[in-house]
């Protein structure tokens, strides 16, 4: 008699659709420029996004690739202050870890900043989300 393992992983079915988390706890640090290095806790939901912006009124998916174990992403938004660009770069297995790092640009500059990176690094922390969140 053999025995048959299977493994559950988050990873989408089709190579141009988003990744997607696993619900519960997440630790996220943000690294950038502008804001150095913080780190929170947030609960995610099957609804909630990786990438900013997929799926606001303003803001259009204008490309997911995936090569390999990376997801390529770009997103413009249009708002009053005018139009920003998001090209992220996913990786990691989106069940107990995630690095999402990205370059956004703003045409015209939004005080006074024409473009700045930001990385996020995500540990899964568990499948109970504390209230407070």
């Amino acid at each position: 008699m053999s025995t048959i393992t299977v493994t559950a992983t988050v990873i989408p079915a089709c190579a141009d659709e988003l990744p997607v988390r696993k619900p519960g706890r997440w630790q996220l640090t943000t690294v950038a420029e502008s804001i150095g290095m913080k780190t929170f806790e947030t609960c995610v939901s099957p609804a909630d996004g990786i990438v900013p912006g997929v799926g606001d009124k303003n803001c259009r998916l204008s490309k997911v690739k995936r090569f390999a174990d990376e997801f390529y992403v770009d997103v413009e938004c249009r708002t009053d202050a005018g139009l920003a660009k998001t090209s992220t770069v996913l990786t990691g297995d989106f069940s107990t870890w995630y690095r999402a790092m990205s370059k956004m640009t703003f045409d015209p500059p939004q005080q006074g900043v024409s473009h700045m990176g930001v990385t996020v690094d995500g540990k899964y922390l568990g499948p109970n989300c504390n209230p407070k969140f």
